[in-house]
């Protein structure tokens, strides 16, 4: 993975983590949509690992990049095998053609980022 890749991911991660404070404190819908998402992704019918490939899918398709990199590490901490999340970018790509092909590609290096050095 290329140098940039890998500062963009580390950007987004250090980003979230260090203006998560200003959403809490500063922004008031802030604390609603984490109390939202909590509720969203817990185990029900479907298991928080499907939840998590389903959003990475939407990201995919909405051009978030930093909801991919969020998205596919929440799948891998919650178990998903990189077949899946090969699976879920072929579900993104025929939902949202060829600019979910084209942004698929972060989802792919963010895949490396997560997996380490040893990938």
């Amino acid at each position: 993975m290329s140098d940039l890749s890998f500062r963009k991911i580390e950007q987004s991660i250090e980003d979230r983590k260090k203006l998560r404070s200003v959403f809490v404190n500063k922004i008031k819908t802030y604390r609603l949509l984490s109390d939202l998402e909590a509720e969203a992704f817990r185990d029900g019918a479907l298991e928080r690992k499907t939840k998590e490939l389903m959003a990475l899918s939407i990201s995919i398709v909405t051009k978030c990049e930093p909801c991919m990199e969020w998205h596919l590490d929440q799948a891998l901490q919650a178990g998903a095998k990189e077949e899946e999340i090969y699976e879920t970018i072929d579900v993104a790509i025929e939902m949202g053609g060829g600019q979910a092909a084209a942004y698929a590609r972060f989802a792919l290096k963010a895949i490396e980022y997560f997996k380490g050095p040893s990938a």
